[in-house]
C-alpha cells in the first residue's frame, strides 16, 4: 500500500514537470516563429507616386536604386538592354482615364513600364501585362505603346532614381525619369479639357444659370484655358451676384477684365480686391501685390 502512495506520487510529480522539461527540448524552427520578425530596410526602397492630371489619376509604383559611385547609364544599367526601370521588381504605372504619353494613346489601366536607354534616345515600353514579374518574362506582343524619348543632361547628380511627375498644369504634365546626371521628359496629356469645356459651353446655352460656385469655376475654367472671356465675364457676374465680398472673384474679374482690353473695369475691380481684404486684421499681403500688379500693368 505504501509502494502504491509512492508511485502515485512520483507520478504526480513528473507530469506537472513535463511543461517545464519539454519546453527547452522544443525545436529551434519552432522557437523561432514564436519570436518578432525582424524587418530591414531595402536597399532600394519602393516609392509610390500619385498625381492627378487634369481629371485622371496617375499611379507609379517602383523601387528606388542609389547610384553609390557606380556609372549608371552605359554601365549599372547597359545600353541597349531592356531594363525594368527600377529595382526589385518592374515598375508599374495606372491611370484611372484615357492618357497620351509621348503622342501614344493609351486606354485606362494599370501596366508594366519597361524602357531601353541608349545614349541618344530612350525606347519607353508600355506594356499590357501587368503581372510581369522581370525583363526575361517580357513579350513584345503585350505592348500597348512604344514611344522614343530624348535623355537630356542635367547639371546636378540625381543619388536616387527617381520617377516624377512635372509642370502639372491644366490636363497636361511631364512625365520625369532622373537619375545620375540624366534626365528623360515624355510629355502626359488627358482629353479633360476638351471633356470639361463641353459640359461647360451645354451650360453657357442653357437657360438655367450655374450656381454661385460653378460659375465661379467655370470662369476661372474659361479664362485659364484661354475660352470665350466674354462667357467668362458672365459667369464671374453671376457668381459675384451672390458673393459680393468675395475678394478671390473680384480678382478672378480683374484678372478676365484686363484679358478682354478693359482696362478702366480691370482697375476697378483689382481695387476692390484690394478694400476687401485691408478690412481683414491680417490682410493677404501676396494677394494685395497681385491685385496692385493689375492695376499697374493697366495703366
Amino acid at each position: 500500500m505504501i509502494q502504491s502512495s509512492r508511485l502515485r506520487s512520483l507520478l504526480l510529480s513528473a507530469l506537472f514537470a513535463l511543461p517545464f522539461v519539454a519546453e527547452p527540448l522544443l525545436p529551434g524552427s519552432l522557437r523561432a516563429a514564436e519570436e518578432k520578425k525582424i524587418e530591414f530596410p531595402a536597399a532600394s526602397q519602393r516609392s509610390v507616386v500619385k498625381q492627378r492630371v487634369g481629371l485622371t489619376d496617375v499611379e507609379v509604383d517602383y523601387s528606388r536604386p542609389n547610384k553609390n559611385d557606380r556609372e549608371i547609364f552605359g554601365g549599372l544599367v547597359p545600353y541597349g538592354k531592356l531594363w525594368r526601370t527600377g529595382a526589385n521588381a518592374v515598375t508599374k504605372i495606372k491611370f484611372s482615364d484615357a492618357v497620351t504619353l509621348g503622342g501614344k494613346e493609351i486606354p485606362a489601366g494599370e501596366y508594366a513600364l519597361f524602357t531601353i536607354p541608349t545614349a541618344d534616345e530612350w525606347t519607353i515600353i508600355v506594356s499590357k501585362d501587368a503581372k510581369v514579374q522581370s525583363t526575361a518574362d517580357y513579350k513584345q506582343e503585350n505592348d500597348a505603346v512604344r514611344l522614343t524619348a530624348k535623355p537630356e543632361p542635367i547639371p546636378v547628380t540625381i543619388e536616387t532614381f527617381t520617377i516624377a511627375l512635372a509642370d502639372v498644369k491644366g490636363a497636361s504634365a511631364t512625365l520625369n525619369f532622373l537619375w545620375d546626371k540624366t534626365r528623360v521628359p515624355v510629355k502626359l496629356t488627358t482629353d479633360d479639357i476638351e471633356q470639361v469645356s463641353k459640359q461647360l459651353d451645354a451650360a453657357a446655352s442653357a437657360t438655367t444659370p450655374l450656381d454661385p460656385r460653378t460659375a465661379y469655376q467655370a470662369a476661372a475654367f474659361y479664362y485659364d484655358n484661354n475660352k470665350d472671356m466674354k462667357q467668362a465675364a458672365k459667369w464671374i457676374d453671376q457668381a459675384l451676384e451672390k458673393n459680393p465680398d468675395a475678394y478671390f472673384m473680384h480678382y478672378k474679374k480683374a484678372q478676365i477684365q484686363a484679358k478682354l482690353g478693359n482696362k478702366k473695369e480691370a482697375i476697378a475691380s483689382a481695387q476692390k480686391t484690394i478694400d476687401i481684404l485691408k478690412k481683414d486684421k491680417a490682410p493677404d499681403e501676396s494677394a494685395i501685390k497681385n491685385a496692385q500688379q493689375i492695376i499697374d500693368s493697366s495703366k
